[in-house]
């Protein structure tokens, strides 16, 4: 044992939970805005304007919930924020979230290797289809295909 190793916490050590179901639909999304090691303003606004579209979210202060999944983040990773949420999502909205998902890692028409890998993560952790998994991600790389790419 090295001489710091008592005051170095371990990441396995530290154990993270959502509070809600809603908690975890921020952290899946963050995970997924986070996966190329940057999250934009433009990330930011994205994940703002489809949460407020969500019925679940009406009157829900997302701030306290990102700054939470954001801090999550930071000391396990996005592999360890979609393993902790995955469980925490409603049964009935794993689709819908996926989706979302998608959306946000597909917003500049392509699927980097690191995106890729927090998809198939959220995929198998949340048990969708594969063929509902490949419907979606080919719509999406439609309907984003030839988007620009805005850098702030």
């Amino acid at each position: 044992m090295g001489l710091f190793d008592q005051f170095i916490k371990k990441t396995k050590d530290i154990v993270y939970k959502p509070i809600s179901d809603l908690e975890a639909w921020i952290g899946i999304l963050y995970a997924c805005m986070s996966s190329d090691g940057v999250v934009s303003d433009v990330e930011i606004d994205s994940l703002s304007r489809m949460i407020v579209h969500k019925q679940k979210f009406s009157g829900i202060d997302i701030a306290p919930l990102y700054n939470s999944v954001s801090e999550a983040k930071s000391k396990i990773g996005g592999i360890g924020l979609v393993e902790a949420c995955a469980e925490f999502v409603n049964e009935g909205d794993k689709d819908t979230l996926f989706s979302m998902a998608i959306e946000i890692v597909l917003a500049d028409g392509v699927l980097e290797k690191d995106e890729e890998k927090v998809i198939e993560l959220i995929a198998d952790r949340m048990k969708i289809d594969a063929e509902l998994a490949n419907k979606i991600i080919q719509v999406m790389l439609i309907r984003n295909r030839g988007n620009v790419v805005i850098v702030d």
